[in-house]
């Protein structure tokens, strides 16, 4: 966030605290009285000009950067179940930042689709489109997991219908897990593995993936977002667009 946004938040916060403020000293010995009521938000309410004077700079602001094109995707990027272009794509640069930042080198990469909000269609690539498709500051991890463990997290993916993926293939028997690949090999047990994820995604308390919650867990200090568009703009700087193509990661059979 830059310098004029803080102080945009800064001039809110003092607003509503003078608002808030206004109404409510009382002297000292004055018993307070709480009251409450409903107010209807709907079309009826409109804007205060003086205010929209105030925010129209920054609102002007936001959106010229939120224009400006970072790259161009080569075809639409879809997501979906079990296994999409967005998806492929999401994972596979979560993937190759992960090892950029991690040195004992990362083998998986998960994500969850819920999290990608939107798709990338075909053509230019704004800064905006960025944001549509990860609007959260979800930082990515790096996971110390057992093969046992990665096996349990991959039978939930199956459970799920499949989640973006890579470094690894899955194969489904119903709803059984019948073959397990990292780096084209068989999962060992006893062997150690590294999964890229986010804080989001292994945090406690969760349901879903409660297994990424309970093995050791490094910041990466780059939020999922920023490692998007990172990406998108090398690809971009080196003459490529983006790509990706259904490769049979995940399969029900």
């Amino acid at each position: 966030m830059n310098n004029r946004s803080l102080h945009f938040l800064r001039i809110i916060l003092i607003i509503l605290l003078l608002f808030g403020c206004a109404s409510t000293k009382k002297d000292v010995h004055e018993v307070s009285v709480v009251e409450s009521r409903n107010l209807q938000i709907d079309s009826t309410i409109t804007a205060d000009p003086a205010l929209m004077t105030l925010v129209q700079p920054y609102k002007d602001d936001l959106k010229q950067k939120m224009e400006v094109i970072i790259g161009s995707a080569a075809l639409e990027l879809s997501k979906g179940k079990p296994e999409a272009p967005l998806n492929n794509f999401i994972a596979d640069l979560m993937l190759e930042r992960a090892n950029q930042e991690f040195e004992q080198g990362v083998q998986v990469a998960l994500t969850n689709l819920g999290g990608l909000r939107t798709e990338i269609p075909q053509g230019p690539v704004t800064l905006g489109r960025i944001y549509e498709v990860m609007p959260f500051e979800n930082e990515l991890v790096v996971l110390e997991m057992n093969g046992m463990q990665l096996l349990t997290l991959a039978k939930e993916i199956g459970e799920v219908g499949g989640e973006p993926i890579s470094g690894m293939v899955l194969t489904f028997q119903g709803e059984n897990l019948a073959k397990m690949l990292v780096d084209q090999k068989p999962v060992e047990n006893d062997s150690i593995y590294y999964l890229t994820t986010t804080d989001f995604l292994s945090s406690p308390g969760r349901n879903r993936f409660a297994i990424l919650s309970t093995v050791p867990r490094t910041f990466l200090g780059v939020t999922l977002r920023d490692a998007i568009i990172d990406k998108v703009k090398a690809l971009d700087a080196a003459g490529e667009s983006i790509t990706a193509k259904i490769e049979g990661r995940i399969s029900f059979e």
